[in-house]
């Protein structure tokens, strides 16, 4: 489908941002403007974008590690650091449940927890830690504040995998929107070879932008078929100059199939929460607390070990 911009895009960043917990879920959501989402300014690359993981990426027994991510710690259960899952906000803010997938904490500060909530006994928020992990527990030796990064300039000039046309990119073409639908059909009738349909704008957007090139637009599709066989069928639909192919290693088909092997029971059981397919970024994620040898090793039967692991708790070298 296509993405047009017809807002911001909200990163989860911790500014401005609250914890939403739905059915054991706790993620940091933006609150931050509002609108439609706008992807990420990456683009599609036939250049690998986030390796699988190395064995020295995994985790052991005994080794030191580091990161930051959601506590909840319930009446009479262990201390959790949970994994990342998508919800939406929830007002007003309940009590979260046990989340799914999540390390056992010990030697954890919950009175110095960043975005602090507290309520009938339970208390949750963030933590930016070190310690040693054993056996799915995190023995905490240092806790810092979770404190948040920079907020990403959303409007700046999007990156468009393709050389620029003589004289830059034109204005697109009159009646867009039946361009766009007709392209998008034809993206979507083979999501064994495309990955998506993007509307990426080269000179950037900003409502308060007066230049001739505020708005333009390209229209960007990733194929693991032949390029120029695909810009030739495609171009029979967008005039050649509003387009831009680019290879991919991953079809929206491949990224289906793998996003559901890491969802369900038997990923869970691996320490896996969620996967993601990242068109834009031409990967597909796995989001986890750890990567301890039992994530690796189910990681390896996915998509043949081409999924990038993204894990909370990373190895101190």
């Amino acid at each position: 489908m296509a993405e047009r911009r017809g807002g911001r895009w909200l990163p989860l960043v911790a500014a401005g941002a609250v914890v939403a917990v739905a059915a054991g879920v706790t993620v940091v959501l933006n609150t931050r403007g509002g609108g439609e989402p706008r992807p990420a300014a990456a683009g599609p690359s036939s250049a690998p974008a986030g390796p699988p993981a190395r064995s020295d990426q995994v985790v052991r027994d005994g080794d030191r590690v580091a990161g930051r991510g959601q506590v909840v710690a319930l009446p009479g259960r262990p201390v959790q650091l949970c994994a990342p899952y998508a919800t939406v906000d929830i007002y007003p803010e309940p009590v979260p449940a046990p989340c799914r997938v999540a390390v056992t904490v010990t030697g954890l500060d919950l009175d110095r927890l960043t975005q602090r909530r507290e309520r009938d006994g339970a208390v949750w928020g963030s933590a930016r830690v070190e310690g040693v992990y054993r056996a799915g527990t995190l023995t905490v030796t240092r806790q810092l504040d979770d404190r948040p990064g920079p907020v990403p300039d959303v409007i700046k000039a999007d990156r468009v995998p393709c050389p620029e046309p003589p004289g830059g990119w034109p204005r697109q073409p009159a009646d867009p929107s039946r361009l766009l639908a007709a392209l998008s059909a034809a993206v979507r009738a083979h999501p064994e070879t495309y990955n998506g349909l993007w509307v990426r704008y080269p000179y950037g957007w900003h409502l308060q932008d007066t230049s001739d090139r505020k708005g333009i637009e390209v229209y960007l599709v990733g194929t693991t078929g032949d390029v120029e066989a695909a810009r030739a069928a495609l171009g029979e639909l967008v005039p050649a100059e509003h387009l831009c192919v680019t290879a991919v290693r991953w079809s929206k088909a491949a990224m289906d199939a793998a996003q559901e092997q890491l969802s369900g029971p038997a990923a869970e059981a691996a320490g896996i929460s969620a996967g993601r397919g990242e068109l834009l970024e031409d990967r597909v994620v796995a989001e986890l607390v750890v990567l301890d040898e039992r994530a690796s090793d189910y990681l390896a039967t996915v998509a043949g070990g081409r999924v990038t692991p993204r894990p909370l708790l990373r190895k101190l070298r």
